[in-house]
C-alpha cells in the first residue's frame, strides 16, 4: 500500500453515513492488503473524517463513530518483548464493538462487563495502524478532554473500564486512593501502575489494553494528580 492509496474517495454509502452523523470533511482512506485466497475483506475500508470515522465490511456492514462519544481500546501484541501488532476496538455508546487492524483481541466475560460491551464484530486488518490508530487516539483526547474535565469538576464519575475517576480519587476493581496519595503513574510490560509513598501500589494495576481511551485517561489522571498538589 502506497500513500497515494490512502486518498481513495469514500463510497456514496459511506459518505452518506458520515454526513448523517456530522463527521465533517473526509481526510483519508485505509484498506487491507488484497488477497486472492481470502477475499472477505478486500472491499473493507476505514475512512477518517475530521470529526470521526466510518468502518465498512462484508455484507454491507457500515458503522460510524464520532470522536466525542467513541471509546477506543488498543491491544498491542509483542514479539521478543517488542511491540509488533496493534489491534484497535471501537465502541459506540450502546456497547457495540468493532475490532480492526492486525493482531487478535479476545474479550473475557469480566472485560465485557466492565466496558459495557454488548456485541463484537471482527473487522478488517487495515494497513498502517500506526498512522490511523494514533490519529484516532489523539482526536478522541482533543474532542473529549474538555467535556470529561467538566464532568469531573461537577462531581460526576467517569468510567474508563478498568478504572473509575472522580475529583476525589481513582478507583480500580478492588482498591481506590485519593489523588493526594498517588505520587507516580507508570507502565511496565503493558501494565499501568499507580504508586504512592515508598513506591507502594495504591490502586489496582491494570492492563493498558483494558482502559478505554487510554491517552485521554492518562491526561485526565495527570491533571487531577497535579491539581491535588
Amino acid at each position: 500500500m502506497e500513500e497515494k492509496d490512502t486518498y481513495e474517495p469514500p463510497t456514496s454509502e459511506a459518505a452518506a453515513l458520515a454526513a448523517e452523523r456530522g463527521l465533517g470533511p473526509w481526510l483519508r482512506t485505509f484498506r487491507c492488503k488484497r488477497s486472492r485466497l481470502v477475499t472477505k475483506h478486500n472491499e473493507s475500508r476505514l475512512y477518517l473524517y475530521t470529526n470521526g470515522t466510518v468502518v465498512t465490511g462484508p455484507q454491507g456492514f457500515r458503522a460510524a463513530y464520532d470522536w466525542e462519544t467513541v471509546r477506543v481500546l488498543r491491544y498491542l501484541s509483542t514479539r521478543n518483548g517488542v511491540p509488533w501488532d496493534a489491534r484497535y476496538t471501537l465502541l459506540d455508546p450502546q456497547g457495540a464493538a468493532v475490532n480492526i487492524g492486525p493482531g487478535m483481541r479476545v474479550f473475557l466475560k469480566e472485560d465485557k462487563q466492565s466496558l459495557g460491551i454488548t456485541s463484537v464484530v471482527q473487522g478488517a486488518l487495515f494497513l498502517w495502524p500506526d498512522v490511523w490508530g494514533e490519529h484516532m487516539m489523539q482526536a478522541v483526547t482533543r474532542a473529549q478532554l474538555p467535556k470529561v474535565l467538566g464532568a469531573v469538576e461537577r462531581g460526576e464519575t467517569v468510567n474508563f473500564g478498568a478504572y473509575k475517576v472522580d475529583r476525589h480519587g481513582l478507583a480500580g476493581r478492588r482498591h481506590s486512593a485519593p489523588w493526594s496519595e498517588i505520587t507516580e503513574i507508570s507502565s511496565f510490560s503493558g501494565t499501568l501502575i499507580f504508586n504512592g509513598s515508598l513506591k507502594r501500589t495504591t490502586v489496582d494495576s491494570a492492563d493498558l489494553q483494558n482502559i478505554a481511551n487510554v491517552d485521554l485517561f492518562l491526561r485526565l489522571c495527570q491533571h487531577l494528580k497535579a491539581a491535588a498538589g
